[in-house]
């Protein structure tokens, strides 16, 4: 890894305040992480800081993690978005490049974060 800038840079959304402190907690190990707790403060986020990827929750108060990131799609297509749900199937999930089942595997998470960061740079 390089210096800090060149750190992958994720916005993680999830409105589980434990969930959101180990996720964040894992993914700084290798990536420079913001998070947020809502829909609206993760769409506010990203569009203060414009990270390579979001990993947002579906269940989420004020925007669920689908619409967020169709908001997020329309203001910056190349933005890279990691869904993690309980559920299967979920409906707006074309918006996404990843879905994850929940519980999250962490290993799995850090590889797709690694993967989509490095497309969103080029």
């Amino acid at each position: 890894m390089g210096t800090g800038t060149d750190r992958i840079k994720v916005l993680l959304v999830e409105d589980d305040g434990d969930s959101r402190e180990l996720l964040a907690e894992i993914l700084e190990v290798d990536f420079e992480v913001r998070t947020a707790d809502d829909g609206l403060a993760g769409l506010a986020a990203f569009e203060a800081d414009h990270p390579d990827v979001i990993v947002t929750d579906e269940s989420l108060p004020g925007l669920c993690g689908t619409a967020l990131a169709q908001r997020v799609k329309e203001q910056c297509p190349e933005a890279r978005i990691i869904l993690v749900s309980g559920y299967a199937q979920v409906a707006g999930s074309e918006h996404c490049d990843v879905v994850l089942r929940k519980p999250i595997d962490v290993d799995r998470l850090s590889a797709a974060v690694e993967s989509l960061g490095e497309s969103a740079r080029h």
